[in-house]
């Protein structure tokens, strides 16, 4: 079997033509490029610069074996342009809501050289913000819960490096302070 035909195998392969017809396929195009061959025709001559993969593609397409092509893997630049236009925007709101709140502040200072200085406007926060430690190994998760302010319950030695699959609260839930954060560790 040529390279060529077999990368056409290949392809109608990867693009779910059944075995059966995949190899029926190649068997007919492999005895089409020997009859060329017999009548003096190379077979670079008969498939020309065709890349084996469009080849398969087109005749797979014309024999009703596929509807379509495939769809195409997007680009990782267009992804990243499209983080970046996202957290442009995202800056930009926060910006805004930023000096929103500075507008609504008011600093009152009395005393001089370290006289007592009292904020209104922003309300006091009384929580928690949950982190994120799906994806952590857990004596790692189990410490930036309890640098955050949160309880865990103890990770055995053993356990470190299991990772966590599962937490609850969910990350980036306000709780309240000393709360407790359940980890769900892989099994091993």
């Amino acid at each position: 079997m040529t390279a060529f035909v077999e990368e056409c195998r290949q392809e109608w392969r990867r693009l779910g033509v059944p075995d059966l017809l995949a190899g029926e396929m190649a068997t007919e195009l492999e005895a089409d490029l020997a009859e060329a061959e017999a009548e003096g025709v190379s077979a670079a001559e008969v498939l020309g610069a065709s890349d084996p993969r469009r080849f398969a593609e087109t005749w797979a397409r014309e024999r009703g074996l596929v509807s379509a092509s495939p769809p195409q893997k997007r680009s990782r630049k267009r992804l990243w342009i499209v983080l970046a236009l996202v957290l442009a925007v995202l800056v930009f709101f926060l910006g805004i809501a930023a000096t929103a709140l500075l507008a609504t502040t008011s600093v009152h200072a009395t005393g001089v050289g370290g006289g007592r200085v009292q904020i209104s406007g922003i309300p006091p926060i009384k929580g928690v913000l949950v982190p994120k430690v799906i994806g952590l190994k857990a004596c790692q998760a189990k410490q930036i819960a309890l640098a955050g302010g949160l309880r865990v319950r103890d990770v055995p030695r053993r356990r470190c490096n299991a990772v966590v699959i599962g937490q609850k609260p969910t990350a980036g839930q306000l709780v309240g302070p000393h709360a407790r954060l359940r980890l769900r560790l892989a099994r091993r």
